[in-house]
């Protein structure tokens, strides 16, 4: 049995920054990869497994456009939302 690293989206949470890799295709066929960086304001879980994510309601921090993205898409978390331990 081989040892697989837990993907980064699987720890996501609302209220987190995370990195998000979108893909572009130029008239060239260029296929460009560019990278943003959302605050998830909603998860979306699976059929099988809704405790699993599959998609990520989330605002776009340079321009506040809101998208739902594939969960896949993001790369890492930047910051995690802040727990406030006074009131858990």
């Amino acid at each position: 049995m081989e040892y697989q690293v837990k993907p980064s989206f699987l720890s996501v949470k609302a209220g987190d920054c995370v990195v998000i890799k979108s893909q572009r295709y130029h008239s060239s066929s260029q296929n460009i990869q560019d990278y943003w960086i959302g605050r998830v304001i909603y998860c979306i879980g699976g059929a099988r497994d809704p405790s699993s994510w599959t998609l990520f309601q989330v605002i776009n921090i340079d321009n506040g456009e809101v998208k739902i993205i594939n969960a896949d898409t993001v790369k890492m978390i930047l910051m995690p939302k802040k727990v406030d331990l006074l009131n858990n």
